[in-house]
């Protein structure tokens, strides 16, 4: 890239100013809309604090006229209730009188006294004995100029008591006349706080007064009796505003702004106020309102994140294709410039990309090369081209063979044109199925040396299809073997049937190890064994293979130490699976050979360089001791120090070669030293890159190894033979279906999936397996690979495209075959599965594969909802 690249600026001016015009917007009317929401919020709140208060007022003044008017009543009828009094000779009896008023004021509790007083102001009856305890401040001139009234009834100033501490009472007069035509003024005493009890304030920050209406304080709540007979206005002129309803004003005891109401009594002279604070009857809106502008602002800041990662994503899309047009032009003279014919098809044959050589060499194409056209097209114009004059039936079958040579991933395919050139054509197959073609025109030596090679290659191949053949038919068996044996130790056993049956498993083991030795072997030879580099925490991975050879340290009576040294990185960058796999190697090897004591595993790290150490390893251990004359020799294949150590010890003699082999491939060094009858030492050292601990998430347990090394519940299976877990989770009743085609298989795979509480139904190939899909709804399928009629991969391939032409949920599809290579797996997920289990399976495997597939059908479901469709029912879970 030119620096003038650098320079233009990354988005046009006119893609900048609509995407951030359009946040302009959006924050324009989430702040308008925020501003909308506060003054409805306020006038909503208003509104509810008008009626709260509105009702408030209104119950209160109910609640003081019926009390009020109850007293009044009581005066009024003092004729009717003093009748009694009038019983004997001597006329009106004030005995009988005084205690018909104190049975009256028992029951009228907001009463305290009532008394009876000529208009002249001598005391007549009352409740109380003397008219001393009553009404210190009725003088004789007020109760005259009450009887001269001409409204009857009316409410006298509040009387504050001379005592200290006395209650403040207020005075009920109205002038009656008795049976007797007695002039009369009966006189009510009511306590101010039996009144103020009344009024029920229940609202935050309310407050209430009972005034005269010359402003006179007689009681207010909160109870302030400090306040009481202060002077605090006119309350007419608050009558006048409110018209009897709320109004915006001042606090009649505070003077704060407030909402307040102001209510006349039944009694004319008395008056009843309430009010809320503002601060009080707008809080729960101040609340909301602090909550709407977090919120505002909170979506206003998300657009300009938003609006900020819109515009680095468009501008990353600019730049990323200005480079792909770029490397997309590199690319095309990169093949130009090539010697050879190239091209490129997809997996559905169809053309994507050809260089000029290829034009060159087939001329007779040009007109009908394009991109998209379909590969049998170009085939049948080749054939013509090839074969001129032919016959339909002629160009058929030439098209025939060499779309058969085509399809076939690997092949190798040479022809020679009507100029006479030979051209020797090689199709390999990606992963996703896209095919690339190389074509080269060869002189007739160059003929024959291709030829060899393709013979070479042909025989390698062959070598490693025969070993991938006799691996498949090996552990097919040896599936059924293993896994009927595990079953078999879940059952009661004596302890000589557990035994065998120990031994059994034990044997099944060593079989499966020596297969996959000599896979590993097999892919040495051939070139295919790649490292998987992957950071990995090298102490940890260390103590995980302490951990599971310490049962067998621990079975022989021996001890299994590891020594780490100080300066060990946290993290390298390797593949953890193959040193795993040399570790256990050496270590088993060393509880192998060792009788007494025990094993000790050294480790430290050597710096290289700034960017890289050296992991270096030692194993010791205590055993036999290896002669000086066989040391050169013990890292050869299928060696042991003599056949005596073959007969005592077992093994196969692999074990260390491929050990030496894996650490050249890393490009490290191993050697051995030992003493007869003292013991071994085995050291390797491999160089490793530093991980970037600061910006690396690591997860620090090894995915399960798919080149042959033994994983974590293989190495767990081997240092424990016999070991056959019942897993059952009763959680999952899940619905499988076991698409396996060899009959005790099909046994075995129903009697682990029973154990481990799930639902199965079994088919024995590819075509069955499809159909069941359509009739029925399953959560997981298990698919064999090899099968009669319509194999695994094929299956698969259908249902995957019955899924999307259907609009249907992913069904996880996990391979369970016995075909084990790296490839095979990459076929299982190039194919639509979603995961690969190798035969012999693994009862701790298959659980886990089970869980995780149901754990992502979980995942997915709770995202998008399940659909019901045609193609799959409802069948039972």
């Amino acid at each position: 890239m030119g620096d003038g690249d650098g320079e233009r600026p990354a988005l046009p001016r006119p893609v900048r100013l609509a995407l951030w015009g359009l946040v302009v917007a959006f924050i324009t009317a989430q702040a308008l809309t925020a501003g909308l929401l506060i003054e409805a919020g306020r006038r909503d709140a208003m509104r509810e604090a008008r009626t709260t208060l509105a009702t408030f007022a209104g119950n209160t003044e109910a609640t003081l006229n019926n009390t009020l008017l109850g007293v009044d009543v009581v005066l009024q009828d003092m004729a009717e209730i003093l009748r009694p009094s009038y019983g004997t000779a001597q006329g009106f009896d004030k005995g009988r009188a005084m205690a018909l008023l104190v049975a009256l004021r028992k029951r009228h509790r907001p009463i305290s006294e009532l008394a009876l007083y000529t208009p002249h102001g001598e005391f007549l009856s009352g409740s109380a004995e003397r008219a001393g305890q009553f009404g210190r401040h009725l003088t004789a001139e007020l109760l005259a100029q009450l009887s001269a009234q001409i409204v009857p009834s009316m409410v006298a100033a509040p009387m504050r008591a001379v005592e200290p501490g006395a209650e403040r009472m207020l005075y009920l007069v109205r002038p009656t006349t008795l049976l007797d035509g007695q002039a009369v003024i009966a006189v009510a005493e009511v306590p101010l706080a039996a009144l103020s009890s009344l009024f029920g304030i229940g609202l935050d920050g309310l407050h209430a007064t009972l005034e005269l209406e010359d402003g006179t304080l007689l009681a207010s709540q909160p109870r302030d009796d400090e306040q009481v007979g202060r002077h605090l206005g006119w309350a007419g002129g608050a009558l006048q505003k409110s018209h009897e309803s709320v109004h915006e004003g001042a606090d009649r005891l505070r003077g704060e702004p407030a909402l307040a109401v102001v209510r006349r009594t039944i009694t004319g002279s008395l008056v009843f106020s309430g009010s809320q604070p503002m601060t009080a009857a707008l809080l729960g809106w101040q609340q909301t309102r602090s909550a709407t502008l977090g919120a505002a602002a909170a979506f206003m800041l998300l657009t300009l994140v938003i609006g900020g990662a819109a515009h680095w994503h468009l501008a990353r899309e600019r730049r990323t294709r200005q480079s792909l047009e770029r490397w997309q032009y590199m690319l095309d003279r990169a093949l130009d410039s090539m010697g050879d014919g190239f091209i490129l098809c997809d997996a559905h044959d169809r053309v994507l990309r050809w260089n000029e050589r290829y034009v060159q060499m087939f001329p007779g194409l040009k007109p009908h090369l394009r991109r998209g056209v379909r590969f049998s097209e170009l085939a049948l114009h080749a054939a013509r081209d090839a074969n001129p004059g032919a016959d339909e039936r002629s160009l058929q079958e030439w098209v025939s063979r060499r779309l058969r040579a085509h399809r076939e991933p690997g092949r190798e395919y040479g022809q020679r044109l009507a100029n006479g050139i030979y051209v020797h054509t090689v199709e390999s197959r990606t992963v996703d199925g896209s095919v690339v073609g190389v074509y080269r025109d060869v002189t007739e030596a160059e003929r024959r040396l291709a030829e060899a090679k393709m013979a070479a290659e042909a025989a390698s191949a062959a070598k490693s299809q025969f070993l991938a053949s006799m691996s498949h038919e090996i552990r097919t068996p040896l599936n059924a073997v293993l896994g009927m044996n595990g079953l078999l130790l879940g059952t009661p056993l004596t302890a000589q049937q557990r035994e065998y049956v120990e031994l059994m498993r034990s044997s099944g083991q060593m079989l499966l190890s020596l297969i996959n030795d000599i896979l590993d072997v097999s892919k040495i030879e051939a070139g295919h064994l790649k490292l998987e580099v992957a950071p990995f925490a090298p102490e940890s991975s260390l103590r995980e293979v302490i951990a599971l050879l310490g049962v067998r340290a621990q079975g022989k009576g021996l001890s299994l130490q590891l020594e780490v040294a100080p300066g060990l990185p946290r993290l390298l960058s390797g593949d953890v699976g193959r040193l795993r796999q040399v570790l256990f190697n050496l270590i088993g090897n060393a509880l192998k050979f060792t009788e007494e004591g025990g094993v000790v595993v050294r480790v430290g790290a050597r710096v290289l360089d700034s960017q890289r150490v050296a992991l270096e390893v030692a194993v010791q251990d205590s055993g036999i001791g290896i002669p000086a004359e066989l040391l050169p020799r013990i890292f050869e294949r299928f060696t042991q120090a003599d056949s005596t150590t073959a007969r005592r010890y077992g093994g196969s003699g692999l074990g260390l070669a491929i050990s030496r082999e894996l650490v050249e491939l890393m490009g490290g060094r191993i050697d051995a030293r030992s003493l007869p009858g003292r013991g071994s030492v085995f050291e390797f050292s491999v160089p490793l890159e530093r991980a970037d601990a600061l910006d690396l998430e690591l997860e620090l347990e090894a995915p399960a190894a798919t080149d042959g090394s033994p994983s974590r519940l293989e190495l767990a299976e081997q240092t424990t033979p016999g070991l056959a877990p019942r897993i059952t989770d009763e959680s999952l009743r899940a619905r499988v279906l076991v698409a396996e085609d060899n009959a005790v298989n099909q046994v075995l795979i129903k009697a682990l999936l029973d154990r481990m509480g799930h639902y199965c139904d079994t088919v024995a190939n590819g075509i069955e397996a499809v159909q069941q899909v359509r009739a029925a709804r399953y959560d997981l399928v298990l698919m064999d690979v090899q099968m009669p009629e319509l194999d695994g991969l094929a299956a698969t391939r259908e249902i995957r495209r019955r899924e999307r032409e259907g609009g249907l949920p992913r069904l996880p599809i996990v391979a369970m075959t016995a075909n084990v290579m790296p490839e095979d797996r990459e076929a299982c997920l190039a194919a639509g599965m979603d995961d690969h289990l190798a035969k012999p399976v693994e009862v701790a495997a298959l659980a886990v594969a089970i869980h995780a597939a149901l754990d992502a059908v979980a995942a997915a479901r709770a995202a998008v909802p399940a659909r019901e469709t045609s193609m799959q029912g409802a069948g039972p879970r």
